[in-house]
């Protein structure tokens, strides 16, 4: 996916054709990612997050996952969306609706589940719907290295 976004074609993981034909084609050019490889671990258990880029440790920094009632799925999932804002509106776990506009530094990376900015009181805790919940400043920072086909691990 992460080729693909790189390369303009339609990033849905798919290795077709269209994927071959580039990554072939930029094989033999001797092309390869000028942005480095990144990866991320979420771990629920200490609500924290771990960044890598190109072998280093970028940061370590404590986070919000999801509650009991709508936890963050545990597994390994490329982030397929990446925006600077959105608005996220869902259901909460006791039936009321929520929208919140204005969310920043958004890659989505299961379902409805994603990487983002959120003002809380505090962070490294279960507070959120799934998704994991950073500072601001975190979150943009994180957002730089995580664009469409970033591996996110959670555990």
């Amino acid at each position: 996916m992460a080729f693909e976004n790189d390369h303009g074609i339609t990033a849905d993981g798919v290795a077709g054709p269209t994927v071959w034909k580039s990554l072939l084609s930029a094989a033999v050019a001797g092309h390869s990612s000028s942005s480095g490889y990144t990866f991320v671990s979420v771990s629920t258990s200490s609500q924290s997050l771990s960044l890598w880029h190109s072998g280093q440790t970028v940061m370590t920094t404590a986070v919000n996952t999801g509650i009991p009632s709508a936890p963050t799925a545990t597994g390994t999932y490329p982030t397929y969306t990446h925006s600077e804002s959105v608005t996220m509106s869902g259901t909460n776990p006791d039936g009321s609706h929520y929208s919140d506009p204005g969310v920043p530094w958004v890659s989505y990376f299961n379902g409805g589940d994603a990487l983002h900015g959120f003002l809380r009181a505090s962070y490294g805790s279960a507070q959120s719907l799934g998704c994991v919940e950073m500072p601001y400043d975190v979150a943009h920072r994180v957002y730089g290295y995580t664009p469409i086909g970033t591996l996110v691990h959670v555990t």
